[in-house]
């Protein structure tokens, strides 16, 4: 098996570009917890399985984790709140945590499991207390952090590995030396706005929440002739933004926040300072979009209420805090235009094909939450029929669909994915229905039989279809035999 860095046009051997991605991946981790170490933090291992507010923004790409007791966890995606909650008893606190999004695909700029090294720090580390707070040097204090950490990283990532970076991938080295000694560059989210109207982004506007193309444009731009150095896109509109960063007092629109912008990577680190303020906090939080969309599935107010009672209380002080994505990082280094490859669970995953699309809808074979529906449908006429509702159910992420042969066939067809099941009659063959309708696998069995008579007989021919029927009534599992039943029950699951 090779591995590409095709922008470099490089070529190595799995095992080769394994190694030296291993290697420089340790010395990154090892050159951001000396510089945390030496800053005075506290590493504090943070819990990778949590509620709602293990989200970043977006609570649409958490990971759901099954458990016995039928709670709404989830695999989180920031350490964010956990550290701060940590700062009750520290004046700062690190961790690296396992961060994942449920992505539909892993791409050149998005994967599902990568690596982020997070950091919170209170306002004594620039010298002030809760009573002299000034949000401006606050927010010095988060870039000039920022900085340093990333620049640590580099740093030693350079000191233990500069011959292979330089030798094997191209790299200049000179670039990744100038910007671990020099600083980042800046720009505001309004003048990035303004600069990508003049140059070709034209449709861009105040408001809209800049794309990697965006960033990229604006990394050329800010950047000299043979440098490289990361950009940071500072003060965000508020409303793109998580709910805890402190809206700036001589500009309302804006948060205290700073996306830092990598060359070939893109955004590599989000942060800001968090509100400290508990009546902004908390409006804050009442009109996100990300509290209406936790609502509308269920949610609570009070699965926030423990974050804000800690900020309530004012048990700790004024902080700013930020999330640096490794592999980002990573990506930047080895001048990649493609995270993929410098990923370590991606290149693990490639071998182990867990994330393969053929095996669609297994999960519910080991436990799982979501609906499970086995779809038998004889006569073509009725599979036409049902097509468009089967459609709108399958954008349902809670839902999985089995199917028979011909069925699963006629489906994959039309783009919807089923997991294939065999019949009864198959003996020897798994998954088979019969085991599992005894094992009570499906929700819901829509079995509309072809209703065919044996010639001569009069009568129904004894078939698949019958011992299907038989099995859900036995082991009490809905079962619809009807094509238009069928249709009316999917279209409120559709809803």
């Amino acid at each position: 098996m090779k591995i590409s860095i095709e922008n470099k046009k490089i070529e190595l051997p799995y095992n080769t570009h394994f190694a030296h991605l291993a290697k420089i991946n340790e010395s990154l981790n090892r050159g951001v917890i000396e510089h945390y170490r030496n800053l005075g933090l506290t590493y504090v291992d943070v819990p990778e399985i949590v509620g709602i507010t293990g989200a970043c923004e977006n609570i649409d790409t958490l990971f759901k984790i099954g458990n016995r007791l039928g709670l709404p966890l989830f695999f989180t995606q920031t350490g964010q709140l956990a550290l701060e909650q940590s700062l009750q008893s520290f004046k700062g606190c690190c961790t690296i945590i396992h961060s994942g999004r449920d992505e539909e695909e892993e791409d050149a700029r998005h994967l599902r499991q990568f690596r982020l090294t997070e950091e919170e720090a209170d306002c004594t580390f620039a010298g002030m207390t809760r009573k002299t707070y000034d949000e401006n040097k606050m927010y010095e204090m988060l870039l000039s952090h920022i900085q340093m950490a990333v620049q640590a990283m580099i740093s030693q990532i350079l000191v233990d590995n500069k011959d292979t970076l330089k030798k094997v991938y191209k790299r200049d080295i000179a670039r990744l030396e100038y910007a671990a000694t020099h600083d980042f560059l800046r720009i505001s989210y309004e003048d990035a706005v303004k600069l990508l109207n003049k140059n070709g982004f034209s449709k861009v506007r105040f408001g809209d929440d800049l794309k990697s193309d965006h960033e990229a444009k604006v990394v050329a731009l800010l950047n000299k002739k043979g440098t490289e150095l990361p950009v940071f896109i500072m003060k965000y509109p508020k409303e793109i933004k998580f709910f805890n960063m402190k809206v700036s007092k001589t500009d309302p629109r804006v948060c205290l926040s700073a996306d830092c912008i990598f060359p070939y990577a893109g955004e590599g680190t989000g942060a800001s300072v968090r509100e400290h303020d508990f009546k902004k906090l908390n409006e804050r939080l009442l009109t996100s979009k990300m509290y209406e969309l936790h609502m509308s599935r269920g949610g609570k107010y009070e699965d926030f209420k423990w974050y804000l009672d800690i900020v309530k209380s004012e048990i700790s002080n004024p902080h700013a805090g930020y999330g640096i994505g490794n592999e980002r990082v990573l990506q930047y280094v080895f001048g990649s235009d493609d995270i993929r490859p410098v990923s370590l669970f991606a290149l693990l995953n490639m071998q182990t094909g867990d994330w393969d699309k053929k095996r669609y809808g297994q999960a519910a074979l080991h436990g799982g939450d979501k609906k499970q529906i086995l779809l038998t449908i004889g006569k073509a006429q009725d599979k036409a029929f049902l097509l468009p509702f089967i459609k709108k159910v399958s954008k349902n992420h809670d839902v999985t669909f089995f199917a028979t042969e011909n069925t699963h066939k006629y489906l994959q067809k039309y783009g919807v994915l089923t997991s294939p099941v065999y019949k009864i009659s198959q003996i020897g063959k798994t998954p088979n229905i019969a085991d599992l309708v005894g094992r009570r696998v499906f929700d819901l069995i829509i079995n509309i039989p072809t209703r065919q008579k044996l010639e001569g007989l009069g009568k129904r021919e004894f078939t698949d279809g019958t011992l299907i029927r038989k099995g859900a009534v036995d082991m009490g599992i809905s079962l619809i035999t009807d094509a238009e039943v069928a249709a009316m029950t999917l279209e409120n699951l559709g809803r």
